[in-house]
């Protein structure tokens, strides 16, 4: 054997160690299975083995988890070898290109040395031999693949995170995904986990856990950083850094990582595109936490304080589009979250606990605690290097005792409920708001703190209006103010919004006040019409006005107007309760561009020429007891109404339109509500139009007696793609309301409401022809042949009554309760005559339910009106269990 050993030479070799795997790259170890987050897990685990799609995007705000998430699926991804190679590549910024090539080479055991446009080519054709999942992590901005040598084709795919939404859209992502956060009882699992909390521990680190926890608000990485730094610390440290989080303060603890929910969001921060976007993402820090802020509250208060770009002085108009373009940054940074509402945006607490601390390291603090404020005052006398302050929490007199001394403040916001004494040294203030609430279309009411009622009056003090020098924008909403002749003082205003609130006239000096580009006046109440002195304001970009008192004139005219809500519904008889009409489209539909007009008695082809530029320019229109024709509506026009036009035959027809027309004038109509049309034979003649209505979601009708025999034929509309609500009231002549070929072409309708249409025989005018089926019955239709069942029901006509002056109005004398035999009512005759048990038949015709057959059809809300409480039954004429009908509200309805 030694003479073997040494007489042989044997070559040394090895075989080249293995790249790595996820699963040897990161560990499970603090990974904790939320159930909150099972659904996206496995939505991204689908998207990522669907062939079909090449790249998938992950975006959320920073520090969520995006990281953790996208390892997790794809550690599973390369469990089950759907790949041969599954790489992780972080992007973050600066984009080194260089360096995610070296990774990727690394990661996929490739050796070359090459310039990066030369390794781009050698990676380009090495990976498409691969099939590979590459985790791009942390991108923030729209990346060349190419350039990078990243393939993307069936064999190499993608999956991308990112801060950003509007990433994963300019990558060209076929599927994205959002991010949420923790929820409460997740979010407090996972600090326990990270600070160590046993068992025997627990009760003591409860009830300041929970609000640490609550302060968070579902942040992983503001929880995990947390918990980490209270790790092995007892109940005062605990305590002490609840106190901090909710001073709004970075924590000043030893561990560096204490500090990653901070430096995280200021890194978000820090990348925003524009210095406005900065600003305004500052500015959103002064209202309360958990508030869900308007987009047209940011616009009316940073309009005035926000240094655009280049200095340029901008239009309204031009302002609000730069503002919510920076809304829009923000919300794809997740430094804004979106909320149920498309106006309102909201931002997370622990953001702005982040703005608060970076406006206060720039030396702009924003003051938001009111007794932080006294004290402050009370100290020192003086708020130094304050830009903002916002005080929502306001209690009793603001400031009844001392002078407020803040050479810097530019903003001063107050929820008030008592009186402002004394301002002081506030010249350099340019946004001033006096507010009970932020901004809403609905009902604010007014009124008076105790203060002003033993004064009888609000009042601003003229030591305070001399000293407003600077004052661009005043917001006095939803108080009583009484004499308001200060207002002619401030020369330099811009926005003036009075909303909700109560005065006694609208001073004649506003209309020398050249500047004056925005005024809102809507729901105000006023004691004589600012009618007069409003037209005379020819400098108005946009006018907001509603008093259901004042009649809107002829003659009224401006013709600079570019937003504006002017209405006149003294007509309509509105309650003190009612919010005026159309309003509920505003947030939904016309966030960016608003122009709603609701005239009566106008003649609109001969009104002046000011008049009808506000009529035609109109997107959101209401014309009662009107003359007009359709070439003087907008031909992009969102939401119609139309009342009292007493000889109109149709809304449009032959001698007045044609097919062209009518279809551009309607191409974008997303409600069309028609009431009290005693003229109204159909909505389109016959002849004069061809169109889809491809955007419609609403369609109402309200007592219109000569309605014929249907609401369109197919002849006139050919489909109604986004019909989602159908309601029609007292409509005396209507048998049915589609063709069948019609009915057919409604795939989104998901709500219908009859009432009072006591001719009505079936929902269109053929009989189904997909057989039997029986509309009394309360379990799904298996057999139901397009998408999902439909379940029947029925209801009573006085449950569902929208007009509260309708409430008691009932069917035909002498109408009783009786079960139905559902065995004798057969498809295709819904709303027919019903043979009860005994034979009879109703006095009217019942409408009890719909048969299958219309295509896309998914689900109701059925609101039919009956003059019989009918009930299903078996075919012995009991009733089968749990089909009590019409016994209350709740069972009345059914959503489907």
């Amino acid at each position: 054997m030694k003479d073997l050993k040494k007489n042989s030479r044997f070559e040394s070799f090895s075989l080249p160690t293995p790249p790595p795997n996820l699963n040897d790259q990161f560990s499970s170890k603090d990974v904790m299975d939320f159930k909150s987050r099972e659904s996206i897990f496995n939505s991204l685990f689908e998207a990522i083995k669907d062939g079909k799609n090449k790249m998938v995007g992950l975006y959320g705000m920073g520090g969520s988890g995006k990281t953790t998430l996208a390892i997790e699926v794809g550690k599973k991804v390369e469990r089950l070898k759907l790949f041969d190679k599954v790489v992780k590549v972080v992007v973050s910024r600066p984009l080194n290109v260089g360096k995610i090539q070296e990774e990727i080479k690394g990661k996929t055991g490739l050796k070359f040395e090459e310039d990066i446009e030369s390794t781009a080519a050698r990676l380009l054709t090495e990976l498409k031999s691969m099939k590979i999942l590459i985790i791009l992590d942390d991108v923030w901005s729209n990346l060349n693949l190419q350039e990078i040598g990243i393939p993307i084709n069936e064999n190499c795919r993608v999956l991308l995170t990112t801060r950003r939404r509007h990433v994963c859209v300019s990558m060209g992502c076929e599927k994205k995904f959002e991010l949420s956060l923790l929820i409460e009882e997740e979010a407090w699992d996972l600090l326990k986990m990270h600070a160590n909390i046993t068992h025997d521990s627990l009760n003591e680190f409860d009830g300041v856990g929970k609000k640490i926890v609550d302060k968070c608000k579902g942040l992983p990485i503001a929880i995990v950083t947390m918990g980490r730094a209270l790790r092995g610390k007892g109940i005062v440290e605990w305590k002490s850094a609840l106190w901090r989080l909710q001073q709004a303060l970075p924590l000043d603890i030893d561990d560096e990582s204490s500090r990653d929910p901070y430096a995280c969001l200021k890194l978000s921060y820090d990348y925003l595109p524009t210095s406005l976007a900065k600003q305004l993402f500052l500015l959103c820090s002064m209202f309360p936490e958990d508030h869900q802020i308007h987009r047209e509250d940011l616009i009316r208060f940073a309009k005035g304080t926000l240094k655009f770009e280049g200095n340029i002085v901008y239009a309204v108009e031009d302002a609000r589009r730069e503002i919510l373009v920076s809304i829009n940054s923000l919300l794809d940074s997740c430094l804004l979250m979106h909320t149920n509402e498309p106006a309102r945006v909201k931002m997370h607490d622990l953001v702005r606990d982040v703005a608060l601390w970076i406006a206060r390291e720039q030396h702009q603090a924003i003051l938001v605690d009111s007794d932080a404020v006294f004290k402050m005052l009370a100290e020192n006398g003086s708020l130094k290097e304050t830009k903002v302050i916002s005080l929502w929490n306001l209690r009793g007199n603001f400031l009844q005792s001392n002078q407020l001394h803040c050479p810097t403040l530019e903003v001063l916001l107050l929820h008030p409920e008592g009186f402002i004494e004394d301002l002081g040294g506030i010249e350099a203030l340019k946004i001033l708001g006096l507010v009970i609430s932020s901004f809403q279309w609905g009902r604010l009411g007014w009124k008076r703190s105790p203060f002003q009622l033993m004064q009888n009056q609000w009042s601003m003090l003229q030591s305070i209006v001399s000293s407003l020098i600077n004052l661009h924008t005043l917001c006095i909403r939803g108080i009583a103010l009484g004499d308001i002749s200060f207002l002619g003082q401030l020369k330099g205003l811009e926005i003036l919004d009075l909303r909700g609130s109560q005065f006694d006239e609208l001073p004649i000096r506003i209309v020398d006040m050249k500047k004056l580009k925005l005024l809102d006046v809507f729901r105000c109440e006023i004691e004589r019409s600012p009618l007069e002195v409003i037209g005379r304001c020819e400098q108005l970009e946009e006018l907001y006005f509603w008093n259901k008192k004042f009649v809107i004139p002829e003659n009224f005219s401006l013709s600079r107007l570019k937003r504006y809500v002017i209405y006149d519904t003294t007509s309509l008889n509105i309650s003190s309760y009612e919010d005026p009409p159309l309003v509920e489209y505003f947030d939904a539909h016309c966030i960016e561009e608003l122009r709603a007009l609701c005239i009566q008695g106008f003649k609109a082809s001969v009104s002046n020429s000011s008049m009808k530029d506000l009529i035609l320019g109109a997107n959101c229109l209401w014309l009662e007891n009107c003359r007009w024709d359709l070439n003087d509506i907008n031909s992009e026009i969102k939401h119609l109404a139309i009342s009292c036009c007493v000889e109109k035959r149709f809304i449009a027809d032959s001698l007045s339109t044609n097919n062209l027309q009518t279809g551009q004038v309607f191409s974008h109509l997303i409600s069309l509500r028609l009431r009290q049309m005693n003229s109204l034979d159909r909505v389109f003649q016959d002849s004069s139009i061809t169109c889809s209505l491809p955007m419609l979601q609403e369609l109402f009708l309200e007592r219109c007696p000569e309605l014929g025999t249907s609401i369109f034929t197919h002849a006139t509309v050919t489909s109604l793609p986004k019909l989602r609500k159908l309601e029609i009231e007292d409509c005396s002549k209507l048998k049915w309301l589609f063709s069948y070929s019609l009915a057919s072409q409604c795939p989104s309708l998901e709500e219908l409401q009859i009432q009072y249409c006591y001719k009505l025989e079936r929902l269109t005018d053929e009989e189904d022809v997909h057989g039997d089926c029986l509309p009394h019955q309360r379990e799904p239709l298996q057999d139901y042949p397009y998408g999902n069942p439909t379940v029947v029901t029925t209801v009573e006509s006085s449950h569902h009554s929208r007009n509260p002056r309708k409430k008691n109005r009932t069917g035909p004398a002498g109408s009783t309760e009786k079960p139905v035999n559902r065995s004798a009512v057969r498809s295709g005759l819904i709303g027919k005559p019903v043979i009860n048990q005994t034979g009879e038949k109703p006095v009217q015709p019942v409408v009890t339910g719909i048969e299958p057959g219309y295509p896309g059809w998914l689900g109701y809300r059925f609101f039919f009106s009956v003059n019989e409480r009918v009930r299903p039954t078996n075919d012995d004429g009991n009733l089968p269990p749990g089909s009590n009908v019409g016994d209350d509200r709740a069972k009345a309805q059914a959503k489907i």
